[in-house]
């Protein structure tokens, strides 16, 4: 001890101060990336992009009327946010806000240096595709920022396991299944990791993989379960079948293909023609065969037992009784969707800048500035690059697993637990995304957030730490 009882500091040694800065700068660095990177996206596009359905939800949030066909749960934070902010601004700002902080607190979770943490967190947020994707106020953004929280939860469940992260990250995923209807089959590889991990403190089990099968299946029942609750509200509107235009598409796909119209006469006009439905007709989306105003769909009132035994009918007999025209029309879709044909995609299916107008919605006047007009072009000039390719996100996130599959025959690898988890993310993407090459009814790219999102946190999952990092 000093003679006036401080503790003696040796020469050179940092002062307290200095060194608490020290050791707080490893945490505040993915956080200091975050709020500017956020800062940085709000500037450029405020108050965010609304395509017809975000206008239309929109319109269900200052009505309080909601319907089944888009999860409800986005209008209904929409009436909370326009108390604030009228009109996509506040959904914008919050969108935003809860993706960046997944993103922070995931390179937060990582093993890297403070650096490399900012960078990762500036690096996924500033992804041209997801950077394209963040100003539409979109049910998908809400689904992609509550994947990524599910992934930093998980992430830092690695680095510090605690049941109270595990609870944290299967609440962050029924929130991704509430935006999305599809969003469960993303959820079940991670559903899975999370039982086994979970499990696993109950060793030695005597059955564990069955063990783990069988508490994921029955999470992910209760997942989806409490996933639609909001769809129980008093004020939604249930439409019957939601598929039922995505089946008349097929359908009439399937009709030009063979040069005869195969609807039952309970969903279609008796009027309709072959040259007025290919007049109609796209490959990558289903709404312009709906311009005809001849074929009958449940959103537009509810079906008859006739039309909903004949919509029924129609959905198996397509795949079964015209193999060939139904197969080609969903593989020219999957082209479409992933990337293959990046040229035949409207750009408009990528990015839909501009504020839709919907109803007695109040007009929004809004001056763009230059930076944004320069950023849009910037994007809009990379859509049609491999960067906007799907399917090379879904071929990394494949080698992802085969790699993580050839380091599990190494019993003594120590990011085994990071390597799981990545193959764990990996699989999710491949698992939300290959299954809309069967159900979807148009290419758009933001169906694809998610899984650009993880291809990238499962790339990074999958390096091999070296040492341990200062800090």
């Amino acid at each position: 001890m000093a003679d006036d009882g401080l503790p003696a500091v040796s020469p050179g040694a940092p002062s307290a101060a200095a060194a608490a800065r020290q050791a707080g700068w490893p945490q505040l660095a993915p956080w200091i990336a975050a709020l500017a990177g956020l800062a940085l996206v709000l500037a450029v596009f405020w108050p965010g992009y609304m395509s017809w359905d975000s206008a239309y939800q929109w319109w269900q949030a200052r009505h309080d009327r909601f319907d089944s066909v888009h999860p409800p749960l986005l209008a209904m934070i929409w009436q909370l946010t326009d108390r604030v902010v009228e009109g996509p601004g506040g959904m914008f700002a919050l969108q935003c806000a809860l993706l960046w902080s997944a993103l922070a607190l995931f390179a937060a979770a990582l093993p890297v240096r403070p650096i490399w943490r900012a960078l990762i967190v500036l690096g996924f947020g500033l992804w041209p595709p997801l950077l394209a994707l963040q100003p539409h106020v979109w049910k998908d953004l809400w689904t992609l920022a509550a994947f990524a929280w599910a992934l930093a939860l998980m992430a830092e469940e690695l680095r510090t396991p605690h049941r109270g992260w595990r609870v944290s990250a299967v609440v962050a995923l029924v929130f991704a299944c509430a935006f999305r209807h599809n969003a469960i089959t993303g959820a079940l590889p991670l559903l899975l990791w999370l039982c086994g991990r979970e499990l696993s403190v109950h060793r030695p089990l005597r059955h564990p993989r069955l063990a783990v099968v069988a508490l994921a299946s029955t999470l992910t029942l209760l997942v989806a379960l409490v996933a639609a609750l909001p769809a129980r509200d008093g004020r939604v509107r249930h439409t019957e079948s939601i598929w039922s235009v995505v089946t008349l598409w097929d359908a009439a796909a399937v009709s030009l293909a063979e040069n005869r119209l195969v609807y039952p006469t309970e969903l279609v006009d008796p009027t309709l023609t072959l040259d007025e439905l290919r007049g109609k007709f796209t490959d990558y989306s289903n709404t312009t065969v709906f311009e005809t105003h001849k074929l009958h769909h449940s959103f537009d009132g509810p079906y008859t037992p006739a039309q909903r035994k004949a919509l029924r009918q129609l959905a198996l007999d397509l795949p079964t009784q015209h193999t060939r025209a139904y197969a080609a029309h969903r593989w020219r879709l999957a082209q479409l969707l992933y990337g293959w044909d990046r040229a035949a995609l409207p750009d408009g299916l990528v990015l839909m800048p501009g504020l839709h107008a919907y109803g007695d919605n109040p007009a929004l006047a809004v001056e763009r500035s230059a930076l944004h007009e320069r950023a849009l072009a910037g994007l809009l000039a990379l859509v049609d690059t491999p960067l906007f390719a799907g399917w090379i996100y879904l071929a990394l996130c494949a080698g992802v697993i085969a790699l993580a599959w050839r380091r599990s025959r190494v019993t003594d690898d120590a990011d085994a637990g990071r390597t799981g988890l990545a193959a764990a993310v990996a699989a999710s993407a491949l698992m939300y995304a290959l299954p809309l090459a069967l159900v979807s009814g148009s290419a758009e790219f933001r169906y694809l957030a998610w899984p650009v999102l993880a291809t990238l946190a499962a790339l990074v999952l999958s390096v091999r730490s070296r040492g341990t990092p200062r800090g």
